[in-house]
């Protein structure tokens, strides 16, 4: 096999070179992270785009190792555009990036490109927040007590016996493996805390030193089992929500309200508990932001288009359809009319009419010449919007196809359904 990869990839490469030269909307998916050992800084850019078959595919461009001059949002957007140029991919308004919402991200996406912030990066960052962080800079002059310190002291001490009991080769002697986690993607820290958890009596015989003996009597178990059954949500969604195989961008409406919902205290709840969902809740409010495309892709999903989990988000979307709907019409009538205007204005050159007749004014009568100029008016239907009313209206009784994560498959409905709207162009 490792004979012939090269010539493999060489072959592949040049097809989706070739796929790339005619794609008229894509989105690139953008990260950059630096090697902990070896201190090589590296951007990973992936592409993503749906055919005129309503197939989705994903590509791995590359993880380039980051050669810029320096780390400044130009020079990272000029890095980014050189490699896009090698697969004839060029970055404008009409295009989409997927980064996530660190400073030079905002920076260097803010132009020539729409730029959605990951929501997989906002939730895992709001998590860390409400473990790690004792403040957090809400902006340049603001900053924000994070008030949980409760949870914070038994992650702390979680994380503490975990990293030594991982060094120890008594560890050898749990049924479960212990798990660190990544600084860069926060959610391992929840396999973490679950996998303790679910080992917490076995620990007793791991533990040689004191100290940390001490440190495990001090922790509350009830406290560390709410904080795991009240974490699993948001373990699901950050799961959902970094689906590569389908689309997932309608999901984030509905799952972030779902864990705004989840946040509501109840009489039952630990201490620990209580201070992240007030937290939680507030962080997600504020800066999981929802944009423009969030809310058309909901909107455009059948079994979402209603927003009974979201309804103060509804309106809101269908204002923007209604607007997303009226740039289409008028490019396609723009279209109409000025190839009904050419038509028309290669007839008068030629002195014809569309009968083949001539229209000299010579043999024009009086009467002929007061009439109206012909003009070439796009005629609107009664009920501008009718299509998007139909859709809004339409029963459910479409035979869905699911996928095994119980989502449908939104793109093969739009694929059967789009000779009912003509004029959306998905």
């Amino acid at each position: 096999v490792s004979k012939y990869v090269d010539h493999v990839y060489e072959q592949s490469n040049a097809h989706l070179i070739q796929m790339c030269k005619n794609l008229k909307s894509f989105c690139v998916v953008v990260d950059s992270w630096t090697e902990h050992f070896t201190g090589i800084n590296y951007c990973g850019i992936a592409l993503r785009f749906v055919d005129d078959d309503y197939k989705l595919w994903s590509f791995i461009l590359g993880c380039y190792p980051y050669d810029a001059p320096s780390h400044s949002a130009v020079h990272f957007r000029t890095f980014v555009d050189n490699k896009l140029q090698e697969y004839n991919l060029q970055l404008d308004i009409s295009k989409f990036v997927v980064s996530d919402n660190e400073p030079k991200m905002l920076a260097a996406f803010r132009d020539k490109c729409t730029r959605i912030g990951c929501s997989d990066h906002y939730l895992n960052k709001q998590l860390q927040h409400g473990f790690e962080s004792p403040t957090i800079h809400v902006n340049k002059n603001t900053v924000e007590k994070v008030n949980c310190e409760a949870a914070q002291k038994t992650f702390r001490q979680v994380k503490q016996l975990v990293t030594d009991v991982r060094r120890s080769h008594r560890r050898q002697q749990l049924s479960m493996k212990l798990q660190i986690y990544s600084q860069t993607r926060f959610s391992g820290a929840m396999i973490m805390l679950d996998i303790f958890r679910k080992v917490f009596y076995e620990l007793p015989l791991v533990i040689i030193n004191s100290n940390l003996m001490d440190i495990y009597n001090s922790i509350d178990k009830l406290s560390l089992d709410d904080i795991c059954q009240f974490l699993g949500p948001f373990d699901e969604v950050i799961n959902t929500l970094s689906e590569d195989k389908r689309p997932s961008l309608h999901s984030v409406i509905p799952l972030r309200q779902c864990l705004i919902n989840m946040c509501a205290i109840g009489d039952d709840d630990s201490t620990a508990v209580a201070e992240l969902k007030v937290f939680l809740a507030h962080r997600i409010k504020s800066a999981w932001l929802i944009t423009t495309e969030h809310k058309l892709a909901t909107i455009l999903h059948p079994k979402m288009k209603n927003f009974e989990n979201s309804p103060d988000e509804k309106d809101s979307a269908i204002s923007e359809l209604k607007l997303a709907f009226d740039k289409e019409l008028s490019i396609s009538s723009s279209s109409i009319c000025l190839l009904n205007s050419n038509q028309d204005m290669s007839l008068s050159l030629s002195g014809q009419n569309t009968n083949g007749t001539t229209l000299s004014s010579k043999n024009k009568s009086l009467l002929t010449q007061c009439f109206d100029n012909v003009s070439n008016v796009c005629v609107k239907p009664p009920n501008q919007y009718q299509e998007i009313d139909d859709y809004l209206n339409i029963s459910d009784n479409y035979n869905y196809v699911y996928h095994e994560n119980d989502d449908i498959d939104v793109l093969s409905y739009w694929k059967e359904k789009k000779i009912n709207f003509p004029h959306w162009r998905l």
